[in-house]
């Protein structure tokens, strides 16, 4: 596959404490977001890659996928009850502060309108990202972190919190503007069963971004 880092004004970071505590940075130049989800208190970053999944829908070769696997979400529509955007939530805590990041993404538009709050409400900032950006930063930060962990050692380190590996993968095929590995080729008509590019799959998981 040709797959091509490029430069991204968002910067990422995810690093695991220990303890059930996760560092999280959200760098976007002139303003950043810092936040350490605990697993003892709920949601951690794996949550919040499955929500910003669930924002789009696939259609490979024919075969639809709604990516419809985070419930935290909220479907948006106009006078003829078309939808026309969808938001998702997520919910942090530090085993003391309470943390909600907002992400909305019209249906059909190429940006993110993020909301982050603190303490329920009392601190809030907004931001719109250009989404292709905002996945790549997201993927990016997500391969660094399996890359000096691993699958094990990550899930370990932050108490049962793992990164879906199919999620990631859609997130950086997205990101990176090359959809091959996600291609579905058909097993079994009669029972919609299909495979996908194993090889494709473990090129783009190993590509650093």
């Amino acid at each position: 596959m040709k797959l091509q880092k490029r430069d991204c004004n968002i910067k990422v970071h995810i690093e695991p404490l220990g303890t059930a505590l996760l560092a999280v940075s959200f760098d976007f130049g002139d303003k950043k977001l810092e936040y350490t989800p605990s697993t003892a208190m709920g949601d951690q970053f794996g949550e919040f890659v499955c929500a910003l999944y669930t924002l789009y829908c696939e259609n490979r070769n024919g075969r639809l996928d709604g990516h419809c696997e985070w419930n935290k979400r909220e479907y948006h529509s106009n006078d003829k009850h078309e939808i026309q955007a969808t938001t998702v939530t997520v919910d942090w805590d530090d085993e003391g502060t309470n943390m909600t990041i907002e992400m909305t993404k019209p249906l059909d538009g190429d940006t993110i309108l993020l909301r982050s709050s603190m303490d329920y409400g009392k601190t809030y900032q907004e931001y719109t990202v250009n989404d292709r950006d905002f996945c790549y930063a997201v993927a990016k930060a997500c391969t660094e972190a399996i890359k000096e962990f691993g699958f094990y050692g990550y899930r370990y380190s932050t108490e049962s919190q793992p990164i879906k590996i199919h999620q990631l993968l859609f997130l950086k095929a997205y990101a990176l503007g090359n959809m091959d590995a996600r291609d579905l080729t058909v097993v079994d008509e009669g029972l919609d069963c299909c495979k996908s590019d194993f090889e494709k799959e473990l090129e783009l998981l190993l590509f650093d971004m």
